[in-house]
Order: C-alpha cells, then structure tokens, then sequence
C-alpha cells in the first residue's frame, strides 16, 4: 500500500512539474524577439508582460485618464499618458462581471492619445487603451479644434519626444535613446495593464495603429503574440529602399541605415508575427509607397489586404476603414484572392470567396511617377468559376484587384502585380 502510494504521488508530482514547465513555456513564448533579433534589444519581457504601476487621473467623464511607468530616460524613471474607455465607463457602470474584448490603439507621427479613438472603440464594445509614444499628454478637448486634434504638451517625466533625432539619427547611442525602444515597449505595457483589468478578455486583445503607429503594429505584433489579429494602417516596412523618409538614410550613411534596418524596421518583424493581420493603406500615400507596402505584406504570415483608391492620410481618415472592425472580430472569415496574371491586356486572379461577393474591379496605373503623383485608374471586372477577369489597357505598369463582399459590401484587395517583377 505504501509502495502504491509512493507510486502516486512521484506520478502527480511528475504531472504537476510538466504542467509548470508547460505554463512557463507558454507564457514565455507570448513575448519575445524574431530569431534574428534575439538577445540584440535589451528588452526585459519579464518585466514587460506584468502590468505596469500606474494611477488614475480622472474616472469622471465617460473616457478615464491614467499614467502609467515607463522606461527610463536621461537618467531618470518615466511615465505614459493614456486615455481608457470601455462599455462601462460609457454607462458609469463600476462593477460588473462582464468582459469585454481588448484594443490598443497606436497613434502616429504628430500625434498623441486620441479619446475619440477610445471612446468609439468603447462604443463598439471594446475596452481600449490609447496611449501616447512622444513623452507628452493631449491638451484638454476644449483646446483642440478638431475631435482629433493633436496640440499636446510635454509631461515632467515624458520618455523621448517622436522626432527624428530620437527615431533615426541615435541610432549609435544607447537603447534608451531611441524611440522605437521606448514606443515599442510602452505598447506592450499598456496590453500587459489591459490584460490587467478585470473587465477584459485577456484571450480577445487585437491592436490597430496609424502612420508611424501602423509601423510600430508591424513591429509589436511580431514581439507581443497575445494579440489575436492585428491592422497596420499605412505603415509598412523596407522604408529604406522607398519611403518618405529616404533622405534620412542618406544623411544616416551605409553603416548606420543597416543598423537601423536590423533594428527597427518592420520588415526585420513581420514574418515572426503569429496572429491575422490585414494591411490597409492608400495608393498615393505620400509616406508609404506600394512597392514597400506589398512586399512587407508578403512576408507576413497570415496577412490580407485592402489598398484604396486615394485614401487619405491623416489619423482621421486611418481610423475610418469600415472593414477594421469587423476583421478584428472574425480575422479569419475573408476571400483569397491571388496575385493577378497578364494575358495580352487582360488581367486574371483566383478568389476563393467565404462571403458573397458583390462586385470586383481592376485597379491599375500606366505611370512611374512618385508614389503620391501616381494616377491609378479603375475598370469593372466579372467574376466567374471563382476567378476575377478584366480587360486592361496597354501600357499597364501596376495593377491589382478590388472587391466588395458580404451584405456591408466590404473591401479587400489582393496582391499588387507589378510590370517589372
């Protein structure tokens, strides 16, 4: 009996030590560098994965306000302004036992934290966090002249401000002086404080950026794998082979930029991303140019995407995409299609659609021209025996197919064929 006994419990305890190692595991593989990257940024996952110390400024209105630690910077510790809205603070309701799907919201270059950003995710049913990366806090709605208004002001203990001495030109100097390293872990602070709260499904958080904050999405879901889907809006990789930003390689030099690259470009991340990501962006953006834009998405695993015709850039209009909400729902529930192919003038892809589809339509370009005096041009197509035909004109340089799908005639594109690859 007592040999028995003896037996068992070596048999629990053998169980109850693989079901440790096997949390441990897991829990360690939810943050953590692409291989290449490894033990190259002193990121301190450990630490990043546990919710940050923080305080409340206001839980008055229907948006709260907090701060919460960060990093340290010239020496001295810092902290984060974010806004934080859920359905219950809309409804002043304190204490339910309700969860809610989580989002973290990414601002981009002149931006701050946005609470309308917040609010509507709030009103979608999310709880949202949206914080600001440049080491300052929004100035109060009555000074802003637009809902999205960006005026800001510097906090006492801000970390580095988002300008380009801070984003390329330290890239020599120590980790704590590049704003990547501050933005990136931030992010990953505020999911581990949303993760915190008890109205939050911890198993339901998604992340969505703009401009620079599409580039840092790019980054952090290809470090913070407890996101479930993800959308990068305009931001994309390769931003040293066409960009807005090429002349700051320039002035950088071969050394630096390839160090900059390693670093902190999102093409060195996306392809260490676990979760479904949809790529949304403009074909004139001014920032972010097609040929960069396609090629980040190519690497990515599980990604789909959406170029509009002559999107728009500005946080506004990088929040508006009708198709963002619904993908962060149900990431996995889209049609393929793939990369068209020329016959003479006529274009063809494959789709497998999941939904109806509604309608198609080629859109193309005849020029070479810069990204954001690109005329891109469209012409009906027919859907057939699940493959999308268009007759095109001559001369064609870029071209890809648009459909809309679904009863809310959503958007998704498919991969851009380009003349010369």
């Amino acid at each position: 009996m007592n040999h028995e006994y003896a037996d068992m419990k070596w048999y629990c305890c053998c169980l109850l030590f693989l079901f440790i190692c096997t949390r441990s595991i897991g829990q360690e593989s939810q943050l953590g560098l692409p291989p290449s990257l490894a033990g190259k940024i002193p990121f301190d996952f450990e630490a990043l994965a546990s919710p940050p110390s923080f305080q409340w400024e206001s839980r008055t209105d229907s948006v709260w306000a907090l701060t919460y630690e960060g990093g340290p910077f010239d020496g001295r510790t810092t902290e984060v302004f974010a806004y934080y809205a859920s359905p219950n603070t809309l409804t002043n309701k304190t204490k339910t036992n309700e969860q809610f799907p989580g989002i973290v919201l990414i601002h981009g270059g002149g931006g701050t934290a946005f609470r309308v950003w917040a609010m509507e995710w709030a009103k979608r049913g999310y709880a949202a966090i949206a914080m600001d990366l440049g080491g300052s806090r929004p100035a109060p709605m009555a000074e802003q002249n637009h809902p999205w208004g960006t005026k800001s002001e510097r906090l006492s203990q801000g970390g580095p401000p988002q300008n380009d001495t801070h984003k390329f030109y330290h890239i020599n100097a120590d980790f704590t002086e590049h704003w990547q390293f501050h933005a990136i872990a931030n992010i990953i602070r505020a999911h581990s404080l949303l993760h915190s709260f008890p109205e939050t499904n911890p198993k339901k958080t998604v992340v969505t950026g703009i401009s620079w904050g599409g580039y840092l999405t790019s980054i952090v879901a290809g470090i913070d794998h407890r996101f479930s889907a993800a959308v990068p809006v305009y931001g994309c990789g390769f931003l040293h082979e066409k960009s807005v930003w090429l002349n700051r390689f320039d002035s950088l030099g071969t050394t630096a930029s390839q160090q900059w690259v390693r670093l902190w470009d999102p093409s060195q991340y996306v392809s260490n991303i676990k979760s479904e990501v949809l790529f949304i962006n403009g074909t004139n953006d001014f920032a972010y140019p097609v040929e960069s834009w396609q090629k980040t998405v190519e690497i990515t695993p599980k990604a789909a995407q959406l170029m509009i015709p002559q999107m728009r850039h500005n946080h506004e209009y990088g929040a508006k995409p009708k198709e963002i909400a619904p993908f962060m729902r149900s990431p996995t529930d889209l049609p393929e299609i793939s990369i068209p192919r020329q016959k003479g003038t006529r274009f063809v892809s494959t789709i497998k659609p999941k939904q109806s589809i509604q309608s198609a339509t080629l859109v193309f370009t005849k020029e070479e021209a810069p990204n954001k005096e690109r005329k891109w041009e469209t012409l009906p197509a027919k859907i057939k025996n699940n493959q999308i035909k268009a007759k095109g004109e001559k001369g064609i340089k870029a071209a890809y197919f648009i459909v809309e799908y679904g009863d809310d005639l959503f958007r998704l594109s498919g991969p851009i064929w380009f003349e010369d690859q």
